[in-house]
């Protein structure tokens, strides 16, 4: 242990080879389920290295490795089980509206909006994301300064969210709206 806690990985190296075997089956016994044990072996073998100094104080080192191993796969089977639960109540919960249903009245929403928006960020906005135009071009056919077209993008932006954030739930328009005004074009 105490070459472990000076950092010598040969000597974390045989600990994890005598160790992992027995620890396998062990956790795995408990979580009945290979993906979950191979995780929590990892993860006990990485806080072992990372707090590698500790080890020095460790008394007796087997003890202390099973009784981590217990502790962990006891709290796998805990948040598995919650899981469980909430996917059990999310597939008993009925669908109020198709996703793509949604989807298109939110884009409507868009629509209403980009229709409201003064002249001049209706007229960037369309110039950007219809024609598909970069900022430099709209501020030469409008004859306006690229910082003015960026102003008018963020305002309209601005515009468009807020509107449909005022006449849908928050975070499904948000994401909606974020997800067409935001991608890389």
């Amino acid at each position: 242990m105490s070459r472990i806690a000076e950092g010598d990985e040969r000597a974390f190296a045989a600990i994890f080879e005598q160790y992992y075997p027995p620890l396998f089956t062990y956790i795995n016994r408990i979580v009945q389920s290979t993906p979950e044990t191979e995780s929590i072996l990892q993860d006990i073998f990485m806080k072992i290295w990372q707090g590698r100094e500790a080890l020095a104080y460790v008394e007796r080192f087997s003890p202390y490795l099973w009784v981590m191993s217990r502790h962990r796969a006891l709290n796998a089977i805990r948040n598995m089980a919650r899981r469980s639960l909430l996917l059990d109540d999310f597939a008993r919960q009925k669908p109020v509206a198709s996703t793509e249903d949604v989807r298109d009245w939110h884009l409507s929403l868009i629509d209403q909006a980009i229709a409201q928006l003064p002249e001049h960020c209706r007229r960037v906005w369309s110039m950007n994301r219809i024609d598909k135009m970069k900022q430099t071009e709209i501020a030469e056919k409008m004859g306006i300064a690229v910082p003015t077209v960026k102003k008018y993008m963020q305002q309209a932006v601005a515009l468009i969210t807020q509107y449909v954030k005022d006449r849908s739930s928050l975070g499904l328009a948000v994401t909606i709206v974020l997800s067409l005004f935001f991608e890389k074009k």
